[in-house]
C-alpha cells in the first residue's frame, strides 16, 4: 500500500510545485512586459549635431530652448528628447555622424555630397527636412560685399582683386568661384583668396585688408546696419534658388526610430510657424536675443522677415533646388563624380505633405 501510494504523493507535489513555478514565472513576465513597455513609452533621446550656426540662421537651435519646449512644442519630452551639439561648421557635424556621436544634424550641400561620395557615415544618410534656402526672390541671399567707395561695381571689376572667404572648399568658396567663373574670370589667377573668420570679415573690408568678402547672415545683417558697404554679387547670381542646409538623419536612425524622427519634425514645423507668427514677433525676438546676445534691434531688422533667407513654411525641400549646387561641384573639381540628390531625399516624415 505504501510503494503503491508513493508515485501518487510525489505526482501530487510535483503538479503543485510546477503550478507555483508557472505562477512566479507569470509574474516575471508581466513584470518584464511592464519594464519593456515603459521602456518603449519613454522618450527616444536624439543626439543633434548643428551646422556651425546659432540663431536665426539655423532654426533647430532656436526650436528647442527650453521656452519653446514649454510653451509651444507638444511632442518633446513625450516622444523625443534633443542632446544637441554645437559644431564649428557643417563638416564637423558630418564628422560626429560619421563617427556614430550623432543621431541627425543640420548639412550644408557641400558637406553632405563629400560625406555621402565618401561613405563616412555607415549605411548612408538621408535628407529629411529643408533649413534654409538661398537665390529666393524677394529674400536675403549669402553677398559678397565691398566697401561703399570700392571701385568695384560689378564681378569683372573684380579682376587683380583680394577677396575673402571664411574656409576653402565651403560653400561660399563655390559661389565664389562659380559667379567668378561666369563673368569671364579664373578663380586661381585673376584675384587673390584669404581665409578670414566670419567675424572680421566686415572689418576687414573697411579697413582695406581687403578688397571684396563674403557675409551671410548674421554678419550681414550686422554689417548693413553700420552702413558703408554694399553687395556686388549674391549666392543666387551662382545657382539661382538652392538649398544650402538642411536636416539629415542617418539611415540607420531612421530604421530604428522612424516615429521619433516624426515627432521631431513634427515639431520643428510647429516651432518654425510659432517664430513666423506676427503674434509672437516680440517674444520670439526676445527669447532669440537671450539666446544669443544680440542687439534686439539689429535681429528686428532681418529675423523671419524679407530681409532673412527663405524657409519654407512646412519644412519642404525638394532634390531639385539641392541639385544645382551638387553639380557645380563637380564641374569645379570639389567632388569626382557627378551625385544624384534624388536618391538621398525623403520629405514623408514632415506632418504636412510637400508639393514636390
Amino acid at each position: 500500500m505504501h510503494n503503491e501510494r508513493r508515485p501518487n504523493m510525489i505526482s501530487t507535489f510535483t503538479r503543485r510545485e510546477a503550478l507555483q513555478r508557472l505562477a512566479s514565472m507569470a509574474g516575471l513576465y508581466a513584470l518584464n512586459v511592464g519594464m519593456s513597455r515603459a521602456a518603449d513609452a519613454a522618450p527616444v533621446t536624439i543626439r543633434y549635431a548643428t551646422g556651425g550656426g546659432i540663431g536665426p540662421n539655423e532654426m533647430e537651435t532656436l526650436i528647442y530652448l527650453d521656452y519653446l519646449k514649454e510653451n509651444v512644442l507638444k511632442r518633446y519630452g513625450k516622444d523625443y528628447t534633443v542632446k544637441m551639439t554645437f559644431t564649428s561648421g557643417t563638416p564637423e557635424a558630418a564628422t560626429l555622424l560619421g563617427a556614430g556621436q550623432a543621431d541627425m544634424a543640420t548639412l550644408a550641400f557641400s558637406s553632405f555630397t563629400t560625406t555621402t561620395q565618401k561613405g563616412v557615415v555607415p549605411n548612408g544618410l538621408t535628407i529629411v527636412a529643408d533649413n534654409f534656402q538661398d537665390g529666393r526672390a524677394g529674400y536675403a541671399s549669402n553677398s559678397f560685399f565691398v566697401r561703399d567707395d570700392s571701385p568695384v561695381r560689378q564681378v569683372t571689376d573684380l579682376r587683380g582683386k583680394k577677396m575673402a572667404i571664411h574656409a576653402f572648399g565651403s560653400a561660399l568658396d563655390l559661389t565664389m568661384r562659380v559667379v567668378l567663373k561666369k563673368n569671364g574670370l579664373d578663380p586661381k589667377k585673376d584675384v587673390q583668396v584669404v581665409e578670414i573668420s566670419l567675424p572680421n570679415i566686415g572689418a576687414a573690408i573697411r579697413d582695406g585688408r581687403i578688397d571684396c568678402g563674403a557675409l551671410p547672415i548674421p554678419w550681414m545683417a550686422i554689417e548693413k546696419a553700420k552702413g558703408g558697404v554694399r553687395p556686388v554679387f549674391t549666392a543666387g547670381d551662382a545657382f539661382g534658388a538652392h538649398g544650402v542646409i538642411f536636416h539629415v538623419v542617418t539611415n540607420d536612425f531612421l530604421k530604428a526610430r522612424p516615429d521619433a524622427v516624426r515627432a521631431f519634425l513634427d515639431d520643428y514645423v510647429r516651432g518654425l510657424k510659432w517664430f513666423y507668427d506676427s503674434k509672437n514677433r516680440d517674444r520670439a525676438i526676445q527669447v532669440i536675443a537671450d539666446f544669443t546676445k544680440s542687439s534686439k534691434d539689429v535681429l528686428a531688422l532681418y529675423a523671419m522677415t524679407k530681409e532673412d533667407y527663405y524657409r519654407d513654411p512646412d519644412g519642404c525641400v525638394s532634390a531639385k533646388l539641392i541639385q544645382p549646387a551638387v553639380d557645380a561641384m563637380h564641374r569645379e573639381g570639389f567632388i569626382e563624380k557627378p551625385l544624384d540628390v534624388s536618391k538621398y531625399v525623403d520629405m514623408s516624415y514632415l506632418p504636412n505633405p510637400c508639393r514636390d
